[in-house]
């Protein structure tokens, strides 16, 4: 299916951005930079009390600490500058699509894909650096040992599973969320006396324009909140995937 115009096509018509290059990577470079932007304002002038910006941010950051902190126990603080980086940039890109002529890059399954490998990778590795990589392979053997040759496949098989549900689910929710705004906005451009070419000579009733924008309001509204939901499954998904793969180190 091709790609929907955006904000980006004069910069490829100069050669700026490559054709061959998918808009859900530049718009995640955008998404950086104003991230990168975004938390330099927050902390230039870090305060006791704060206020602002700063405030907006640590309460963002409480709460996610609070609501992962049952999850992770101990290991909550350490991770919480991963996790809490991992919300806010998920939660931006799935927004980023309600803005007209920009586009969600968590609609492109790549970048799902790309985040899914490194909460991947964060798992393995954490697993490992824990438990050592002996205790860390007792957990695919299971607890029986004369059935490892059955686990052992089950249990490799869930754990190459996770990056791929992660990402068709996060894939799935804001591909469809895109489509349907789109799809209503569309229809209620005759009201506004705005015909798309793909209209053309096409006559759509005046109340079925109507219906299309109230209802497109109310969907862009549960749009924000199901973004917020995504964001914060994919994150509350990896932080139980790091502590599950931490498990049984008792050493504090």
């Amino acid at each position: 299916m091709p790609e929907m115009p955006s904000w980006l096509a004069p910069l490829r018509e100069v050669g700026v951005i490559p054709e061959w290059m998918p808009d859900a990577v530049p718009m995640s470079w955008l998404i950086i930079i104003l991230l990168g932007l975004l938390s330099y304002l927050a902390t230039r002038s870090m305060r006791r009390l704060p206020s602002g910006l700063q405030n907006t941010m640590e309460c963002l950051v409480y709460v996610l600490f609070r609501l992962t902190e049952p999850i992770m126990g101990k290991w909550n603080r350490p991770f919480l500058p991963f996790l809490a980086g991992l919300f806010i940039y998920i939660f931006t890109m799935n927004i980023f699509g309600l803005i007209p002529g920009l586009k969600s890059p968590t609609a492109n399954i790549n970048t799902n894909a790309a985040l899914a490998l490194i909460v991947f990778g964060a798992t393995q590795y954490y697993g490992i650096k824990v438990n050592g990589f002996v205790g860390y392979a007792k957990h695919f053997t299971g607890e029986i040992w004369w059935l490892a040759p059955l686990m052992v496949p089950i249990h490799m098989i869930g754990e190459l599973a996770r990056p791929l549900s992660l990402s068709l689910r996060l894939f799935g929710n804001i591909m469809g969320k895109d489509l349907i705004i789109a799809l209503l906005l569309v229809l209620g451009l005759p009201l506004m006396g705005v015909l798309p070419p793909m209209l053309v000579g096409m006559t759509i009733p005046s109340s079925i324009s109507a219906i299309s924008l109230v209802i497109g309001m109310g969907v862009i509204i549960f749009a924000v909140f199901a973004s917020f939901i995504q964001a914060l499954i994919f994150t509350v998904l990896a932080a139980v995937y790091i502590a599950g793969a931490m498990a049984g180190h008792e050493d504090e």
